[in-house]
Protein backbone atom coordinates (compact mmCIF):
# COMPACT_ATOMS: atom_id res chain seq x y z
CA UNK A 1 0.00 0.00 0.00
CA UNK A 2 2.92 2.52 0.84
CA UNK A 3 4.39 1.82 -2.52
CA UNK A 4 1.22 2.37 -4.11
CA UNK A 5 0.32 5.40 -2.55
CA UNK A 6 3.95 6.78 -3.18
CA UNK A 7 4.91 5.82 -6.93
CA UNK A 8 8.54 6.41 -7.73
CA UNK A 9 8.06 5.90 -11.92
CA UNK A 10 5.52 6.65 -14.34
CA UNK A 11 3.91 3.26 -14.06
CA UNK A 12 3.06 3.62 -10.53
CA UNK A 13 1.43 7.45 -10.87
CA UNK A 14 -1.00 6.20 -13.86
CA UNK A 15 -2.27 3.17 -11.32
CA UNK A 16 -2.34 5.76 -8.39
CA UNK A 17 -4.39 8.51 -10.58
CA UNK A 18 -6.55 5.56 -11.92
CA UNK A 19 -7.75 4.62 -8.28
CA UNK A 20 -8.10 8.39 -7.76
CA UNK A 21 -10.33 8.66 -10.83
CA UNK A 22 -12.75 5.48 -9.67
CA UNK A 23 -13.56 6.80 -6.20
CA UNK A 24 -14.21 10.47 -7.65
CA UNK A 25 -10.90 12.56 -6.42
CA UNK A 26 -10.63 14.12 -9.41
CA UNK A 27 -7.75 16.65 -8.45
CA UNK A 28 -5.67 13.93 -6.55
CA UNK A 29 -6.18 11.74 -9.97
CA UNK A 30 -5.10 14.77 -12.41
CA UNK A 31 -1.89 15.46 -9.43
CA UNK A 32 -1.16 11.66 -9.80
CA UNK A 33 -1.25 11.74 -14.10
CA UNK A 34 0.80 15.22 -13.94
CA UNK A 35 3.08 13.26 -11.85
CA UNK A 36 3.38 10.57 -14.45
CA UNK A 37 3.92 12.93 -17.62
CA UNK A 38 6.72 14.37 -15.04
CA UNK A 39 8.70 11.61 -14.93
CA UNK A 40 8.07 10.84 -18.60
CA UNK A 41 6.74 13.58 -21.11
CA UNK A 42 6.23 10.82 -24.42
CA UNK A 43 3.70 8.63 -22.36
CA UNK A 44 0.94 8.40 -24.40
CA UNK A 45 -1.06 6.23 -21.72
CA UNK A 46 -0.63 9.50 -19.11
CA UNK A 47 -2.05 11.93 -21.58
CA UNK A 48 -4.82 9.84 -22.73
CA UNK A 49 -5.62 8.84 -18.94
CA UNK A 50 -5.78 12.84 -17.87
CA UNK A 51 -7.77 13.51 -20.85
CA UNK A 52 -10.62 11.14 -19.50
CA UNK A 53 -9.96 12.90 -15.98
CA UNK A 54 -11.08 16.09 -17.92
CA UNK A 55 -13.94 14.35 -19.61
CA UNK A 56 -15.41 13.54 -16.50
CA UNK A 57 -15.02 17.15 -15.42
CA UNK A 58 -16.20 18.06 -18.44
CA UNK A 59 -13.40 20.20 -19.37
CA UNK A 60 -13.70 19.11 -23.18
CA UNK A 61 -10.97 21.90 -24.49
CA UNK A 62 -8.33 20.44 -21.84
CA UNK A 63 -9.30 16.76 -22.75
CA UNK A 64 -8.93 17.47 -26.88
CA UNK A 65 -5.45 19.05 -25.66
CA UNK A 66 -4.51 16.03 -23.93
CA UNK A 67 -5.65 12.99 -26.39
CA UNK A 68 -3.79 14.88 -28.87
CA UNK A 69 -0.45 14.55 -26.91
CA UNK A 70 -1.61 10.81 -26.64
CA UNK A 71 -1.81 10.32 -30.12
CA UNK A 72 1.39 12.73 -30.82
CA UNK A 73 3.22 9.36 -28.88
CA UNK A 74 0.51 6.71 -29.85
CA UNK A 75 -0.52 7.80 -33.36
CA UNK A 76 -1.80 3.80 -33.87
CA UNK A 77 -4.05 3.80 -30.68
CA UNK A 78 -8.05 3.59 -31.69
CA UNK A 79 -8.93 4.18 -28.21
CA UNK A 80 -7.18 7.77 -27.88
CA UNK A 81 -8.55 8.64 -31.34
CA UNK A 82 -12.28 7.57 -29.52
CA UNK A 83 -12.09 9.34 -26.76
CA UNK A 84 -10.91 12.44 -28.82
CA UNK A 85 -13.73 12.21 -31.00
CA UNK A 86 -15.60 12.40 -27.96
CA UNK A 87 -14.44 15.67 -27.16
CA UNK A 88 -14.64 17.13 -30.16
CA UNK A 89 -18.46 15.75 -30.09
CA UNK A 90 -19.12 17.25 -27.01
CA UNK A 91 -17.10 20.84 -27.95
CA UNK A 92 -20.09 20.57 -31.08
CA UNK A 93 -16.73 19.98 -33.30
CA UNK A 94 -19.13 17.59 -35.31
CA UNK A 95 -16.52 17.58 -38.28
CA UNK A 96 -13.24 16.49 -36.21
CA UNK A 97 -15.70 14.20 -34.13
CA UNK A 98 -16.26 12.08 -37.44
CA UNK A 99 -12.74 12.39 -38.46
CA UNK A 100 -11.39 10.99 -35.31
CA UNK A 101 -13.75 8.18 -34.91
CA UNK A 102 -13.06 7.83 -38.78
CA UNK A 103 -9.49 7.34 -37.81
CA UNK A 104 -10.24 5.10 -34.29
CA UNK A 105 -12.22 2.62 -36.44
CA UNK A 106 -9.06 2.61 -39.42
CA UNK A 107 -6.25 1.93 -36.80
CA UNK A 108 -8.61 -1.27 -35.58
CA UNK A 109 -11.84 -2.10 -37.73
CA UNK A 110 -13.39 -3.79 -34.71
CA UNK A 111 -13.22 -1.33 -32.25
CA UNK A 112 -16.83 -0.89 -31.63
CA UNK A 113 -16.66 1.79 -29.30
CA UNK A 114 -15.76 3.85 -32.26
CA UNK A 115 -18.51 2.95 -34.29
CA UNK A 116 -21.00 3.33 -31.57
CA UNK A 117 -20.15 7.05 -30.78
CA UNK A 118 -20.05 7.13 -34.74
CA UNK A 119 -23.63 6.51 -34.56
CA UNK A 120 -24.30 8.97 -31.61
CA UNK A 121 -23.03 11.79 -33.56
CA UNK A 122 -24.88 11.36 -36.16
CA UNK A 123 -28.32 10.31 -34.23
CA UNK A 124 -27.54 13.41 -31.89
CA UNK A 125 -27.97 15.90 -35.25
CA UNK A 126 -30.37 13.64 -36.89
CA UNK A 127 -28.92 11.71 -39.56
CA UNK A 128 -30.53 8.60 -38.92
CA UNK A 129 -29.60 6.68 -42.20
CA UNK A 130 -26.18 7.70 -40.71
CA UNK A 131 -26.92 6.71 -37.24
CA UNK A 132 -28.64 3.27 -38.40
CA UNK A 133 -25.34 2.62 -40.73
CA UNK A 134 -23.05 2.23 -38.03
CA UNK A 135 -25.26 1.00 -35.40
CA UNK A 136 -25.94 -2.25 -37.51
CA UNK A 137 -21.75 -2.15 -37.98
CA UNK A 138 -21.18 -1.99 -34.52
CA UNK A 139 -23.60 -5.03 -33.50
CA UNK A 140 -22.22 -7.22 -36.18
CA UNK A 141 -18.86 -6.72 -34.28
CA UNK A 142 -20.38 -6.75 -30.86
CA UNK A 143 -24.55 -8.21 -31.07
CA UNK A 144 -25.08 -8.19 -27.06
CA UNK A 145 -25.30 -4.12 -26.68
CA UNK A 146 -28.63 -3.56 -25.30
CA UNK A 147 -28.07 0.73 -26.14
CA UNK A 148 -27.49 0.14 -29.70
CA UNK A 149 -30.28 -1.66 -29.84
CA UNK A 150 -32.48 0.95 -28.33
CA UNK A 151 -30.44 3.59 -30.18
CA UNK A 152 -30.87 1.54 -33.43
CA UNK A 153 -34.79 1.17 -32.53
CA UNK A 154 -34.67 4.96 -32.07
CA UNK A 155 -33.28 5.54 -35.46
CA UNK A 156 -35.85 3.16 -37.28
CA UNK A 157 -38.70 4.82 -35.55
CA UNK A 158 -37.94 8.07 -36.79
CA UNK A 159 -37.26 7.70 -40.05
CA UNK A 160 -40.56 5.45 -40.30
CA UNK A 161 -39.20 2.07 -40.38
CA UNK A 162 -41.49 1.14 -37.63
CA UNK A 163 -41.24 -2.68 -37.59
CA UNK A 164 -37.43 -2.60 -37.51
CA UNK A 165 -37.78 -0.59 -34.70
CA UNK A 166 -40.19 -2.76 -32.63
CA UNK A 167 -37.51 -5.83 -33.65
CA UNK A 168 -34.41 -3.56 -32.41
CA UNK A 169 -36.51 -2.26 -29.01
CA UNK A 170 -37.75 -6.08 -28.30
CA UNK A 171 -33.85 -7.26 -29.00
CA UNK A 172 -32.77 -4.92 -27.11
CA UNK A 173 -34.74 -5.66 -24.02
CA UNK A 174 -34.42 -9.63 -24.41
CA UNK A 175 -30.39 -8.45 -23.38
CA UNK A 176 -31.74 -5.98 -20.57
CA UNK A 177 -34.78 -5.69 -19.64
CA UNK A 178 -34.15 -2.79 -16.73
CA UNK A 179 -34.89 -0.12 -18.95
CA UNK A 180 -38.06 1.44 -18.32
CA UNK A 181 -37.85 4.08 -20.89
CA UNK A 182 -37.53 1.07 -23.87
CA UNK A 183 -40.99 -0.07 -22.84
CA UNK A 184 -42.21 3.42 -23.46
CA UNK A 185 -40.29 3.59 -26.88
CA UNK A 186 -41.65 -0.01 -28.02
CA UNK A 187 -45.46 1.13 -26.93
CA UNK A 188 -44.79 4.16 -28.76
CA UNK A 189 -43.52 2.09 -31.93
CA UNK A 190 -46.52 -0.49 -31.61
CA UNK A 191 -48.95 2.79 -31.74
CA UNK A 192 -47.25 3.60 -34.89
CA UNK A 193 -47.28 0.96 -36.49
CA UNK A 194 -51.24 -0.06 -35.65
CA UNK A 195 -51.26 -2.25 -33.08
CA UNK A 196 -53.14 -0.53 -30.17
CA UNK A 197 -53.33 -3.75 -28.36
CA UNK A 198 -49.52 -4.16 -28.34
CA UNK A 199 -49.11 -0.79 -27.22
CA UNK A 200 -51.30 -0.94 -24.31
CA UNK A 201 -49.02 -4.15 -23.17
CA UNK A 202 -46.09 -2.27 -22.98
CA UNK A 203 -47.64 1.30 -21.78
CA UNK A 204 -48.72 -1.28 -18.50
CA UNK A 205 -45.73 -2.25 -18.11
CA UNK A 206 -43.38 0.96 -18.55
CA UNK A 207 -46.06 2.46 -15.93
CA UNK A 208 -45.58 0.15 -14.07
CA UNK A 209 -41.25 0.10 -13.95
CA UNK A 210 -41.33 4.10 -14.10
CA UNK A 211 -42.74 4.24 -10.79
CA UNK A 212 -40.87 6.75 -8.74
CA UNK A 213 -38.31 8.02 -11.34
CA UNK A 214 -37.95 11.40 -11.92
CA UNK A 215 -36.74 11.70 -15.21
CA UNK A 216 -39.79 9.68 -16.46
CA UNK A 217 -42.29 12.07 -15.35
CA UNK A 218 -43.26 13.09 -18.72
CA UNK A 219 -42.63 10.21 -20.32
CA UNK A 220 -45.63 8.63 -17.56
CA UNK A 221 -47.84 11.84 -18.41
CA UNK A 222 -47.98 10.89 -21.98
CA UNK A 223 -48.58 7.16 -21.57
CA UNK A 224 -51.19 7.88 -19.25
CA UNK A 225 -52.60 10.07 -22.21
CA UNK A 226 -52.40 6.96 -24.73
CA UNK A 227 -54.27 5.08 -22.70
CA UNK A 228 -57.12 7.32 -22.49
CA UNK A 229 -57.33 8.02 -26.65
Amino acid sequence: MGQALNPTDAEGYIQLGKTYRELGEYENAIDAFQGAIALDDQHAHAYNNLGLVYIDLRLYVFAIDMFEAALEFGPENPAFYNNLGYAYDMTDQFEEALAAFRSAIESDPTFVDAYNNLADAYLQREMYQEAIQHYEAALEIEAGDADAYFNLGLAYEETGEFLRAIQSYEKGLSLDDSDAEAYYRLAQAYQKNGDPLMMRRYLEIFLERAKGIPYLQKQIRDAEQMFDR
